[in-house]
């Protein structure tokens, strides 16, 4: 199970069941606790519903109540191939 954040203006961006391109960062400890990723993914209210957690801050920072459960399907590289 990972641990997973979210920074977003409001709780009204994680839809429920739809794939959402987030900019999401690892809470996991270790050497890459707090690395970024841009991925496809889908979000749900119940905890159980997928394997991994997000949790939610708001645009300055707040800690939101409100926890997720995420699936990661894809990650997306904003960097062309060519120059990876």
């Amino acid at each position: 199970m990972n641990q997973w954040e979210v920074f977003v203006s409001s709780e009204k961006e994680l839809v429920e069941d739809t794939d959402l391109e987030l900019t999401i960062r690892t809470l996991n400890p270790g050497m890459h606790k707090f690395t970024y990723k841009r991925v496809k993914c889908q979000v749900s209210a119940d905890l159980k519903k997928h394997a991994d957690q997000l949790q939610v801050r708001l645009g300055r920072g707040q800690l939101s109540n409100s926890r997720f459960s995420i699936q990661v399907l894809d990650e997306v590289r904003r960097m062309p191939a060519k120059y990876l």
